[in-house]
């Protein structure tokens, strides 16, 4: 069995959760109102005013007259689609994401599908503020389609004997790659359900749509057969910060790299990875960068190590000399922390 994870308006949903002020607002994230700038991602209240994907940022406002609209950031989107890939790597190295608001697990065979896909929603909610939805079923396709209808509770598993009902009434415009054109020739045959298109005979289902005949007829049967496909498991991880007062004084930069010290240690832990080699990076007020690198013989991931190598890097890079805009900390060839002992159960806090 399978579970998809999905964060639905996932783009609106990290703007909510990063300015609390907007929770229960309407929310539309997009380009440039006055260039004629499109939503991207509307939140759930916007959707309720009538506010889609698609529409321009003009045409929402007037739809939704308190229409909160926020730019778009998508070098925050994949930082938190990051951090949530991390968390679910406590349960297993088994994933596969699909764009930045998604992601497969197959869980533990020991484990149970359904508790864990409720605690990972649970988990997303309380460390991220994000409602999260969760599919469980034997192909990448079922728990898919089993998320986009988990319902109020957020949580819905599809088991193999259950599939052919599932799919039984659901339009054949949820099945992969069939588009409107296609939906429009199938419905001309009387075929608008994957029940109907999955009893219909392979010959006639091939007169209305071609090639795609079979492949589209596996899908309304349930017997999607595409493997998951782990990602690589992360190289490195990095924090940075742009002050908002450029300093050379090394106590306050200092300060500064704990903060982001303390990052890195959150991030190693998730990823259950401890680093060989740190890099500190320094911009200068007049544009010029400089790095500096340390390997140990010894992994580390705790705050305090990171950040006594970070100060060691900092004697190195001339920082008492000019001020310092903007600093950055990375932690790289990693390991696996602690490959000696089991992997760690999920925990709810």
């Amino acid at each position: 069995m399978l579970i998809f994870i999905h964060v639905p308006r996932f783009y609106a949903a990290v703007e909510q959760a990063d300015e609390p002020r907007l929770r229960d607002l309407p929310v539309a994230v997009g380009g440039d109102p006055g260039k004629g700038g499109s939503v991207i991602s509307a939140s759930a209240e916007a959707a309720a005013a009538g506010v889609d994907p698609g529409m321009t940022l003009a045409d929402a406002s007037r739809v939704c007259p308190g229409l909160e609209l926020r730019a778009t950031r998508l070098p925050r989107y994949r930082e938190v689609s990051a951090e949530i890939h991390a968390t679910l790597r406590s349960v297993t190295e088994r994933m596969e994401p699909r764009a930045l608001d998604g992601v497969y697990i197959e869980p533990p065979r020991s484990s149970e599908p359904i508790e864990i896909a409720a605690v990972v929603c649970v988990r997303l909610q309380a460390e991220f503020s994000l409602r999260a939805v969760a599919g469980i079923g034997p192909s990448k396709f079922v728990a898919w389609l089993a998320a986009c209808h988990a319902g109020p509770g957020g949580v819905k598993q599809v088991k193999p004997p259950e599939v052919p009902r599932f799919l039984r009434d659901l339009p054949v415009t949820e099945i992969w790659g069939l588009g409107p054109a296609t939906a429009a020739r199938l419905a001309s045959s009387g075929i608008s359900t994957m029940g109907e298109l999955r009893d219909c005979p392979l010959d006639e289902l091939r007169e209305a749509v071609g090639r795609q005949a079979a492949p589209f007829r596996e899908f309304a049967r349930g017997e999607d057969h595409e493997p998951l496909r782990p990602s690589t498991p992360v190289k490195s991880v990095s924090r940075e910060k742009t002050l908002d007062e450029p300093t050379g004084d090394l106590r306050a930069l200092g300060e500064h790299l704990l903060e982001l010290s303390g990052g890195l240690e959150e991030r190693l832990n998730r990823e259950r990875r401890s680093a060989l080699t740190v890099t500190l990076g320094v911009r200068f007020v007049d544009g010029d960068d400089r790095t500096r690198t340390l390997t140990r013989r010894e992994a580390i991931s705790s705050q305090n190590e990171l950040h006594e190598v970070a100060l060691e890097l900092l004697g190195r890079v001339g920082a008492g000399e000019r001020d310092v805009r903007a600093v950055r900390l990375r932690a790289a060839n990693l390991t696996r922390a602690g490959s000696e002992t089991a992997p760690r159960q999920l925990r709810l806090f």
